[in-house]
């Protein structure tokens, strides 16, 4: 029915608004990891005392997932990338 048309036009209207949005979401910052001033001021800590660690903490911020902020993986993990034991990981 013609009712039944325009209800259905008007779903379908609401599905492209909301999939147009849900792009413009993604699209932002993408491949962007923002840090705040303490953030960089823990950088600098890091550099200085121990480049091992800074490099550890840039690690965690080049793959943070920006949904919840986290980043999951295993010390082991850790360790084979950053080419160093899982005791140094631990340490730092």
């Amino acid at each position: 029915t013609d009712a039944q048309r325009r209800i259905r036009q008007r779903e379908l209207a609401m599905l492209d608004e909301k999939e147009a949005q849900e792009r413009e979401e993604a699209r932002k910052n993408k491949g962007f990891t923002q840090v705040y001033s303490r953030g960089w001021r823990r950088v600098r800590e890091l550099a200085t005392g121990n480049s091992g660690a800074a490099g550890l903490y840039a690690l965690f911020a080049e793959h943070i997932d920006p949904t919840c902020g986290a980043v999951i993986c295993d010390q082991q993990f850790l360790a084979d990338h950053m080419k160093v034991t899982t005791m140094t990981i631990r340490s730092w």
